[in-house]
C-alpha cells in the first residue's frame, strides 16, 4: 500500500471501531493504577514515556483524532445543522443519562456512608445529576460515596472529556454553517494549537489558563483528524511514511517531545492502520459498538470493585475483574439504549406522526 491517497479508499471500510474498542479498554487498564494505588506514575506507558502520556491519555487523544475525521465527514454529508445536531445528541446523551440515573439512584444509595434520607436531601446529589447530564460542568463526587477508597470521592473520572467532545462537534457545525470548514482555517487552527501546547508550563496555578489549555491540548488532536478528512485527496498512505512516523513518535517521545510529534506523526500512523486493506476489521461492530459504553461505565464499576475488595487489589486484578463486568453492561447499553436511540436519527415527528426524514 504505497502511495495511495486516502480518498482512493472506501472511507466506510476502516478499522476505527476496533481501534476505539481497544482504546476504551486501554482507559480501563490505565485507570486501574490510580484507583488501586492512588497514583498513576507506575502505569507502564507513563514510565516508558517519562510521564508524558499513559494508556488512558493516549486513548483519549485517539478518540479525538478519529472524532475530528468522522464529525467533519458527518457534517459535510448531513442534511443541515439540525440533522447533524440530532445525530450527535442521540449518540452521546441516551446512554449517558441512563448511566447517571443508575449511578445516582442505585449505586449511590447502596454505597453511601450517609443515611438514605441524608444522601437524597444533600443538594450535591442533585447537582451531580444536573451538571453531568447537562455537560455544563463536571462534578465527580456523590455524598458519602467511595469516601474510603484509595482514590477517594471520585465516582466517574471519565466524564470530563464529554463536554469537550460535544463542544468540538458544534465548532464544526458553526464553521460549516459559515462556510469556514475549509483547509486553510483548520490548518491554521491546528498550527496555532500545536504552538500553544508549548505554553503549558506558564498555565500552572492559573485556573482559567489551565482550563483554556485543556481546550487547546484536545482541539489540536480533533483538528488533526479533521485535516486528514479535508486533505484526503492530498494525503498518501505509504508504508514507508508509516514506519518513519513510528520511529519519529518513539524518538520524539524519548526526547520529551510527545506533545509535538504525536499530533502529526501519530495521526498519520493512526490513519495508516485504520485503512490497512491487508488487516481490515470493518465488520468489527457487526454485533454492536461497545466502546462508548466501556468508556462511560467503567470508572464507577472499577471504584465499586475497589470498594468491595477493601482496597486490597492490585491494578491488574482490578482490571481483570472490572473489564468483563463493564463489557457486559456495555453490551446491554448498546442493545437496549444506544442502538435504539441511533434509529431515531432518521425519524422526525410531524403532527405527532413519526416519519422518516428525507435525506
Amino acid at each position: 500500500m504505497n502511495g495511495r491517497s486516502l480518498s482512493s479508499f472506501d472511507l466506510r471500510k476502516n478499522n476505527f471501531d476496533i481501534i476505539r474498542f481497544i482504546a476504551a479498554i486501554s482507559v480501563i487498564f490505565s485507570h486501574s493504577f490510580p484507583l488501586t494505588l492512588g497514583f498513576d506514575e507506575s502505569e507502564p506507558l507513563m514510565r516508558l514515556s517519562n510521564n508524558q502520556t499513559g494508556f488512558g491519555h493516549l486513548a483519549v487523544i485517539i478518540f479525538f483524532i478519529i472524532s475530528g475525521f468522522l464529525i467533519t465527514q458527518s457534517f459535510e454529508n448531513s442534511s443541515g445543522f439540525w440533522g447533524f445536531s440530532k445525530a450527535r445528541v442521540l449518540r452521546i446523551f441516551p446512554a449517558l443519562i441512563v448511566m447517571l440515573l443508575l449511578t445516582v439512584f442505585v449505586l449511590g444509595p447502596l454505597l453511601t456512608t450517609l443515611p438514605i434520607t441524608g444522601y437524597f436531601s444533600d443538594m450535591n446529589t442533585w447537582k451531580y445529576l444536573f451538571l453531568n447530564i447537562s455537560l455544563i460542568g463536571v462534578q465527580y463526587d456523590l455524598p458519602g460515596v467511595f469516601k474510603f477508597n484509595i482514590f477517594p470521592i471520585s465516582v466517574n473520572g471519565s466524564l470530563w472529556t464529554l463536554w469537550f467532545e460535544f463542544f468540538f462537534y458544534f465548532v464544526v457545525a458553526f464553521l460549516g454553517i459559515l462556510k469556514l470548514l475549509n483547509k486553510k482555517l483548520i490548518l491554521g487552527s491546528f498550527a496555532l494549537c500545536l504552538v500553544a501546547t508549548s505554553l503549558k508550563e506558564f498555565t500552572h496555578g492559573i485556573w482559567y489558563l489551565e482550563y483554556l489549555y485543556k481546550y487547546v491540548s484536545l482541539f489540536v488532536y480533533f483538528n488533526a483528524g479533521a485535516l486528514f478528512y479535508l486533505f484526503r485527496k492530498e494525503i498518501k498512505l505509504d508504508s514507508r511514511l508509516a514506519i518513519t512516523s513510528l520511529i519519529g513518535v518513539i524518538v520524539g517521545t524519548y526526547l520529551g517531545f510527545f506533545d509535538y510529534v504525536f499530533p502529526v506523526l501519530g495521526t498519520y500512523l493512526l490513519f495508516f492502520l485504520s485503512f490497512q486493506t491487508n488487516l481490515q476489521f470493518s465488520n468489527f461492530t457487526k454485533y454492536g459498538d461497545f466502546s462508548y459504553g466501556l468508556y462511560i461505565f467503567a470508572f464507577p464499576i472499577q471504584q465499586t470493585v475497589t470498594h468491595y475488595f477493601n482496597n486490597q487489589l492490585s491494578p491488574v486484578e482490578n482490571f481483570i475483574i472490572s473489564l468483563p463486568i463493564t463489557l457486559i453492561i456495555s453490551i446491554l447499553s448498546w442493545h437496549l439504549i444506544e442502538k435504539n436511540a441511533m434509529k431515531l436519527k432518521k425519524r422526525t415527528i410531524i403532527h405527532g406522526i413519526n416519519k422518516k426524514e428525507i435525506a
